[in-house]
């Protein structure tokens, strides 16, 4: 049985020598994704309104 080799293209060393692998930024983009959709533009709207008055009153 020969060993099968892991597929790295997609796969490169950032600035700080990091290796970042295709299927890494794959699971990132999903998670990323899910949060997104985790709120409505209403709702995102009515955070950040939130936030600045936050901000301001400090």
């Amino acid at each position: 049985m020969a060993d099968q080799q892991p597929d790295t293209r997609g796969d490169y060393v950032d600035e700080r020598g990091v290796l970042i692998t295709a299927a890494g930024r794959a699971r990132m983009r999903e998670k990323l994704d899910e949060l997104a959709n985790r709120w409505t533009p209403e709702q995102r709207e009515e955070r950040r309104q939130a936030l600045l008055a936050r901000l301001r009153a400090a």
